[in-house]
């Protein structure tokens, strides 16, 4: 259950403070955060909006605001810079859930009927994320930052979606903000390729959830492929494809550097960042067909030979050529499911490629496979650890050895249909009824084997 905020008791005389005195929704909106109302009784009982995820808090009024013909999408002048590409966003998926086509203006005044964004907000408590929501004549949406506005805009259209006339939302404030800093999904499109028009709406269905990071599985291949005397001709697939790799980018579909930046342009409107995956050591049969004297010389052909020192130079200039293609911080380097009896040039890898690619200014994901890689090499912990198999990364295990990680887990999260041995669909019930982000296993209620206690997980962090 999320918590109530004692400084969040707020909006119950609205109306009486619109009449008696002359504050601009501006006014309105820090007096409110700052708890000025917080001991006013609540008389005035809208429910909560239902929207997804739910509101951290709310506090109703009576009736509600309604769009009509003369409505507008109103910018704070002194934000117009930071809030024009949102406004155009806000007023486009506006215009496909209502009819209603809002002509974007720039205005200090908003007018009754109007959505007025506005940056300026005194309440440090929503975090980079978090915004304020008002509504009353007008719908009054303030934040720190464009992805807080924008999220506030995602909440507004929820609630106009579920409306019958699509033109009303209950009167009342909220003060929301994500709980936690990292909210993903990740597409496998090596193993099957996705258009850009099918991850352009990915992107807008995830946004429309307030989800912020869509991680792209670049390259794989077909299970086992790489155990077979036949393993040139085995599924394998790299999808991105650059003229300096002629013939690496796999046939039955690939991103150019143009497909990739289209992509990224809607997803920076859309507060979602793509991040890139390039999967090595291991998961690289389409590497090894490309390259065959990078395979590995005793185990499944599959894996890149790590004594080889040309494999490093290869995915150095992998690495020089598809980098800058995407504009994220952290990039993911795969680094699953290799030979454990290799495990000292495995985490030699690892740290190979957080050093250099942090010498190019990024930071690094991987796949956690630390656990079972047992060696007396340490792994860095600045690398951040997609927890995706308690036998590969014990999530406890992790966190005592001071690694960042992010719950992956593929027996509550995976789909992979029709393979028999992950979900065909999520379990949705169960997520909902028992899952959380410190739950890594439904049989291991809290002994502390696999699940972390809950005070482990990191929410969001707030400014100031």
């Amino acid at each position: 259950m999320r918590k109530k905020a004692v400084a969040f008791y707020i909006g119950m005389l609205l109306g009486l403070i619109i009449i008696f005195t002359s504050l601009s929704p501006l006014h309105l909106l820090d007096s409110a955060a700052a708890g000025i109302l917080s001991l006013v009784p609540q008389i005035m009982p809208n429910p909560a909006p239902k929207v997804i995820p739910s509101l951290h808090e709310w506090r109703g009024s009576t009736g509600s605001f309604t769009l009509s013909s003369a409505s507008r999408i109103a910018v704070d002048p002194s934000y117009t810079a930071q809030l024009e590409n949102t406004a155009k966003v806000f007023q486009n998926d506006l215009s496909a859930v209502t009819r209603h086509t809002l002509p974007v203006v720039t205005t200090i005044s908003p007018a009754t009927g109007d959505f007025f964004l506005t940056l300026h907000t005194l309440d440090p408590g929503i975090g980079s994320e978090g915004y304020l929501f008002q509504v009353g004549d007008m719908v009054v949406i303030a934040a720190h930052t464009s992805t807080g506005i924008f999220y506030g805009t995602r909440t507004a259209l929820q609630i106009l979606l579920q409306d019958p006339a699509k033109t009303h939302i209950p009167r009342g404030i909220a003060r929301d903000y994500p709980q936690y800093a990292e909210r993903g999904f990740m597409l496998d499109v090596g193993r099957k390729f996705f258009s850009i028009r099918f991850l352009e709406d990915y992107v807008k269905f995830m946004a429309w959830y307030k989800m912020n990071d869509f991680h792209l599985h670049l390259n794989d291949n077909e299970i086992g492929g790489g155990d077979s005397l036949d393993w040139m001709h085995k599924y394998a697939a790299f999808r991105l494809n650059s003229p300096r790799f002629p013939g690496l980018a796999a046939r039955d579909g690939s991103y150019s550097r143009q497909d990739m930046r289209a992509l990224q342009d809607i997803a920076s409107a859309y507060a979602v960042t793509i991040t890139p995956e390039i999967d090595a050591p291991a998961h690289d049969l389409a590497f090894t067909q490309y390259r065959p004297d990078l395979a590995s010389q005793n185990a499944s052909k599959e894996f890149l030979d790590l004594n080889n020192p040309a494999t490093y130079t290869f995915l150095n200039a992998i690495w020089d050529e598809f980098l800058p293609w995407f504009d994220s911080k952290q990039v993911d380097i795969g680094a699953d499911e290799y030979p454990p009896n290799d495990a000292d040039k495995y985490r030699e890898f690892v740290n190979i490629y957080n050093d250099y690619l942090r010498s190019k200014g990024k930071t690094i994901r991987m796949w956690g496979s630390l656990t079972k890689m047992q060696s007396n090499v340490r792994v860095n912990t600045n690398i951040v650890i997609d927890d995706w198999n308690n036998a590969w990364a014990n999530p406890m295990d992790m966190l005592q050895q001071g690694y960042p990680i992010i719950n992956a887990n593929d027996n509550l999260l995976y789909i992979v249909p029709k393979a028999g041995y992950y979900h065909d669909y999520l379990d949705t019930q169960m997520l909902y009824d028992h899952w959380e982000p410190y739950v890594f296993s439904l049989s291991d209620p809290g002994n502390g084997t696999t699940n972390l206690a809950a005070s482990s997980v990191t929410p969001m962090s707030m400014p100031g």
